[in-house]
């Protein structure tokens, strides 16, 4: 990969990634069907010409990441809160990753400022060589003076080729472990503040409707349809994470769901379960996907 500048298939997976997220954000009305609005997006995000990198997330309130509707479950809008939409655009499997809340009433737009505020002050921050530690501190600094925790385990990552996270994590508090870790050219990062009254984590919810490939079988025995549904995500998904909702095909709702169990048991797909803040508090995220090159910092989810 060329140091200098972006790839054009990161480039146009994020242009279709900021238009994907400004539409999701239209539909966000208060009574609306949640698996609507995400299948209204993925298929948006299909129709510009790229893949969805991940399943369209929607998170209400508390909940902070990784829901999106299943093959049986779905919510609505409510009339109060914040809603919470993550998107993906894929191109030749370079992605885009992007996030913006929408706030349902007055107090909960304070919430969803404080977030926005701390990406923009991240992006006036970054430059090639900028430390993890001071990223995360930016945006810890934005929540404290809005009144506000950051959440803690939730960050920001590098992004791969197929693979949305890439194994770098970037923190949203100023985290001593980060301290010597920089920013070097050729990453793909996505940075996103997560703002919370609440008690600044995150604990699994039983709820998981989102799952990945990891790229290799089990060597344990699979039955007909486990063999069938894994060729079937290595080749539309590769390693990027996938819904049920887009497998209906592969067989009836029941074995389907059975058989992607067992692959999680059996270590071939890593499932994401929903996450919620520990206290129940609200929680508001915005992000965006970045490439670091060699003299500067390109934004590839800016609209």
């Amino acid at each position: 990969m060329a140091l200098d500048e972006p790839p054009r298939q990161l480039v146009e997976a994020g242009r279709v990634a900021a238009k994907a997220r400004g539409y999701g954000a239209s539909l966000v009305k208060p009574g609306e069907s949640c698996r609507r609005v995400c299948e209204a997006v993925e298929e948006y995000i299909r129709s510009l010409g790229a893949q969805p990198a991940f399943p369209c997330n929607i998170s209400i309130n508390e909940v902070a990441a990784h829901y999106t509707p299943g093959l049986r479950d779905d919510c609505f809008i409510p009339e109060e809160g914040i809603v919470k939409l993550d998107v993906g655009a894929a191109v030749d499997g370079y992605i885009a990753d992007t996030a913006v809340s929408v706030a349902l009433d007055e107090r909960s737009q304070r919430l969803v400022d404080a977030a926005l505020e701390a990406l923009e002050a991240v992006m006036r921050l970054l430059k090639p060589g900028v430390r993890l530690y001071d990223i995360g501190r930016t945006i810890e600094q934005v929540a404290r003076r809005r009144g506000f925790r950051p959440i803690k385990n939730l960050s920001g990552h590098s992004i791969g080729r197929y693979v949305i996270h890439a194994g770098l994590t970037i923190p949203n508090y100023a985290d001593r472990t980060s301290w010597i870790r920089k920013l070097t050219p050729g990453l793909i990062v996505a940075i996103e503040p997560f703002m919370t009254d609440g008690r600044g984590m995150v604990v699994e919810h039983r709820v998981v409707n989102i799952f990945s490939y990891k790229g290799r079988k089990p060597r344990m025995p699979l039955t007909s349809i486990e063999d069938k549904l894994i060729s079937t995500v290595e080749e539309r998904f590769k390693t990027m994470p996938f819904t049920l909702r887009w497998l209906i095909d592969v067989a009836p709702p029941e074995d389907l769901e059975k058989a992607t169990l067992n692959l999680v048991a059996k270590g071939a797909f890593h499932a994401y379960p929903v996450l919620v803040e520990a206290g129940r508090g609200l929680v508001s995220q915005a992000e965006h996907t970045f490439y670091i090159g060699r003299d500067r910092v390109y934004v590839i989810t800016e609209s």
